[in-house]
């Protein structure tokens, strides 16, 4: 091993331990930037400082999904037309392809016990959703539906939720990755279903009342309740780790911001707070796992930068601060 090399393996090793081996509760964010010609997994602490580039490849990687332990990062990387599911430590080492060549992949959701991950792989015929280890090893495919949204597991890892946009199974659907249960929760156009950390709700946008507003229903389907009712355009929707709160991105007030609701134990709407008051676009809330602070992205200077505040919207603080795009956080 040559000099750069040992430099370049205990860079990577110190910057693995001040991220996770200094506690749970302060893992870093990951996300995605251009700044160095093309699209690049980061990785950064929320209180600032070093920016760590974990893929440097010349192909582009996005869409990064930490692990629930923090110690390994999910991602796409586009290979020509298609695009591959890929795991890498959080200190950039040891990069592993998961998915089958060929196709295009998306929603890349972790098992709550870091070792598997479901994802929806599309082929011009087909698109449908897969379950298989974080190594690429014991790929099956979750249900003969075709699906195009993976919506997460549920907490104890014994079920997935998954979307259907068009067609006679249109709705949203949970499924066991190691059995035969499967149940159809909705029958509407109902997008980005997410499961609570709680595992007794899930979350999602519908367009059946005519514009994509926020519903929540308990875990085993039944009724869906509205909780917003601005007929503006809501996404992004993430839970707060007590399953009370939901952060989203709505143009409500005219452009993109960034609002945190809470839901009561009947799924009704107890209270909505704006966080973010700006001219510009806020979008991709990203809940800390300690439920305390929310990263998101703003485009305040023309280009999407990273930032972090309290749940309350209090303390804002900008992480980066380049020309380029950094974007899709993800803690």
């Amino acid at each position: 091993m040559n000099l750069s090399q040992r430099i370049s393996l205990l860079a990577g090793n110190a910057f693995l331990l001040l991220m996770v081996a200094c506690g749970s509760s302060t893992p870093p964010i990951v996300f995605t930037s251009d700044r160095d010609g093309n699209l690049e997994i980061y990785a950064v602490s929320p209180d600032g400082g070093e920016q760590k580039n974990l893929t440097k490849s010349p192909q582009p990687e996005h869409s990064p999904r930490l692990s629930p332990n923090a110690r390994h990062v999910a991602f796409l990387a586009d290979e020509g037309s298609d695009q591959s599911v890929e795991v890498i430590r959080i200190n950039g080492k040891d990069r592993t392809k998961v998915s089958e060549d060929g196709g295009n992949h998306e929603d890349v959701q972790w098992s709550p016990r870091n070792n598997r991950l479901a994802y929806v792989r599309s082929t011009p015929s087909s698109s449908h959703v897969y379950v298989s280890h974080s190594d690429g090893t014991e790929k099956m495919l979750l249900t003969k539906i075709e699906a195009q949204h993976v919506g997460g597991w549920s907490p104890r890892g014994d079920s997935v939720v998954f979307g259907v946009r068009s067609g006679p199974h249109i709705g949203l659907y949970t499924r066991n990755p190691d059995g035969v249960n499967e149940f159809r929760l909705t029958d509407q156009n109902d997008l980005d279903a997410v499961w609570s950390p709680t595992g007794d709700k899930i979350a999602f946008v519908s367009l059946r009342d005519g514009a994509p507003e926020l519903y929540v229903m308990n875990s085993e389907g039944g009724k869906a309740t509205r909780v917003t009712q601005s007929a503006s355009l809501v996404s992004d929707i993430d839970w707060a780790p007590d399953g009370r709160r939901i952060a989203f991105a709505s143009d409500r007030d005219g452009n993109s911001e960034i609002y945190v609701i809470t839901v009561g134990a009947d799924n009704e709407l107890e209270e909505l707070s704006r966080l973010t008051h700006n001219d510009v676009i806020d979008e991709s809330p990203a809940w800390s796992p300690n439920g305390k602070k929310i990263a998101f992205v703003s485009h305040l200077d023309g280009d999407s930068e990273l930032f972090v505040m309290d749940a309350n919207g209090d303390k804002q603080r900008r992480l980066t601060n380049n020309s380029d795009s950094d974007f899709a956080p993800s803690w």
